[in-house]
């Protein structure tokens, strides 16, 4: 009855020693397998939260809604798409027919667009119809008739086979005071689901 006595106490002084060494009362080796058991990608910051604060990059690092940017935009048909940048703003743009010129109290302004048939079918449009400018106050300018010494404008009708691209202007007659802010390019005429839009440097 003593032996078991004994052997009793010896086994409650180890349990104590354990947990004294242990100082949080947690178990070492249950640590361990936790710290082992967590994936790399919890223990590293995700690259997504480390990149370009939720803007779209072009290619080459710059940011593709400003002026410079590549947009890829689809069409209403199946196969149609489009790599579309705007290459150049102009305000003021500068009218090529000294007996066409801006209205009273009115200036204009012109995008030249980049289209890149990269779909795969052939595309058949009217790209000034889907181009619009929109200034400071969220007013909407559509394209206007005449052309500028910037360089040449889109015909009435652009077809592209796959891989063959278009570089043209658009014209666009807003008010005198007006800020253009956005510039927008939709598919079809205007008519797609998808549209691009590039800001403006103020």
């Amino acid at each position: 009855m003593r032996r078991q006595l004994l052997t009793a106490a010896a086994v409650i002084v180890l349990a104590a020693t354990a947990t004294a060494c242990n100082g949080d009362g947690t178990d070492p080796a249950a640590d361990a397998s936790a710290s082992a058991g967590k994936s790399p990608a919890a223990q590293q910051p995700n690259p997504a939260d480390q990149g370009n604060g939720g803007q779209d990059k072009g290619k080459g690092g710059g940011d593709s809604h400003a002026v410079g940017g590549k947009l890829t935009l689809k069409g209403k048909k199946a196969g149609e798409q489009l790599d579309v940048t705007l290459k150049a703003f102009a305000d003021p743009a500068h009218s090529d027919n000294k007996y066409l010129q801006p209205a009273a109290g009115k200036r204009w302004v012109a995008a030249q667009f980049e289209l890149v048939n990269t779909g795969t079918a052939d595309y058949s449009d009217s790209p000034s119809s889907g181009a619009k400018v929109i200034d400071g106050q969220g007013q909407a300018f559509t394209q206007t008739m005449g052309g500028v010494t910037e360089g040449p404008k889109f015909p009435v009708t652009v077809n592209l086979a796959k891989g063959a691209k278009a570089l043209g202007w658009v014209v666009f007659s807003v008010p005198e005071n007006s800020k253009p802010a956005k510039v927008q390019f939709t598919l079809d005429g205007g008519f797609a689901n998808e549209t691009g839009e590039w800001t403006l440097k103020k």
